[in-house]
């Protein structure tokens, strides 16, 4: 068997969707997955993130309304090592620093701080920041929490639902909200990508890529496709390492879009093969989209001079993917 090289995010009956928990995947020698089964048995186990601890695997229950820890025990599986009920519902992003995990969640729009151990434990919920606000569009009639990202001694908090992003600093492990950046209406805020030490934010809601600093202030603004389509969601934001083309799913017309970062231009969208692109990620040169409606994976070679994905290989059958996560 081929080693484990991503690890599946999914949806389950609690969401709807027909997976068991996390899935395994490997690399072939043309570039695409292969679908190895379940890893770890949980629920609804939508987004993923790599701990600092070695072997560790962070996931929410999106369904249940919590987090849960994994340590990877083998070459194919993981063993469960608790979670924690979070302070909202439907978390929905994850991100991890060597003390503290950061949660955001969508329902309601808070973000939770848990303490982690030295083992990658997850501590008892520490403290929670609500947001407030709403926007124009269906999706905005509250509040709805859906990133974070870490940059230094600062955490930004993307609210989809208001149209903002918060600022944090860390003090003594406590976030300490310090300021918040203000996008157009119906903008939408969902992901953060950095790439060569710059921030990007996607709008999931208009189709637009910020630029940003870290007190989230807007340096560059653009579009990820030129034709966006009605009732197009973006979802995962995905950026070269050296900062020349940027990659984003959008779900509706399920497209992969591709642009320029350095004047935040689309330069083509392409189709991903499947139906409701959740999210992708880059692998050198290959980029990988986890299809959550038509349940498949599908692989694209990307040119190196116009960064427009080639599809390679078929789609690869997987229930419900909604989360790649390189492994670690």
């Amino acid at each position: 068997m081929r080693p484990v090289t991503h690890w599946i995010g999914s949806y389950t009956a609690s969401m709807g969707g027909d997976a068991l928990g996390i899935g395994a995947a490997a690399t072939r020698e043309d570039g695409t997955l292969e679908f190895l089964g379940l890893a770890a048995e949980t629920s609804s186990p939508s987004f993923l993130a790599n701990g600092v601890v070695p072997g560790i695997v962070y996931s929410t229950d999106e369904g249940s309304g919590r987090v849960e820890a994994f340590r990877r025990v083998d070459e194919f599986g993981m063993a469960a090592l608790g979670g924690r009920a979070v302070s909202g519902g439907s978390p929905c992003h994850l991100s991890v620093t060597p003390t503290h995990l950061y949660v955001s969640n969508y329902r309601d729009g808070s973000v939770d701080v848990f303490p982690l151990d030295a083992d990658g434990r997850i501590g008892e919920l520490a403290q929670t920041l609500q947001g407030s606000g709403s926007g124009p569009a269906e999706d905005q009639g509250g509040p709805h929490a859906h990133a974070t990202h870490v940059v230094g001694s600062t955490v930004l908090s993307a609210d989809l639902g208001a149209d903002r992003v918060h600022v944090h600093r860390v003090r003594d492990g406590a976030l300490e909200r310090i300021g918040t950046g203000a996008f157009p209406a119906g903008t939408g805020p969902r992901d953060f990508a950095d790439s060569a030490g710059r921030i990007y934010l996607l709008g999931e809601l208009d189709g637009g890529i910020y630029r940003i600093d870290d007190t989230a202030q807007t340096i560059a603004s653009g579009r990820v496709v030129a034709d966006w389509a009605a009732g197009d969601h973006a979802a995962a934001l995905a950026i070269d390492e050296d900062g020349t083309f940027g990659y984003a799913g959008l779900r509706g017309s399920n497209r992969v879009a591709v642009l320029r970062i350095e004047d935040l231009s689309p330069v083509a969208a392409v189709s991903t093969g499947g139906s409701w692109p959740r999210h992708l990620v880059r692998d050198g040169g290959v980029l990988h989209v986890a299809n959550q409606l038509s349940s498949t994976l599908t692989s694209f070679r990307l040119e190196p001079h116009t960064g427009i994905p080639r599809p390679i290989g078929r789609p690869e059958s997987v229930p419900s993917p909604t989360y790649l996560l390189p492994v670690r």
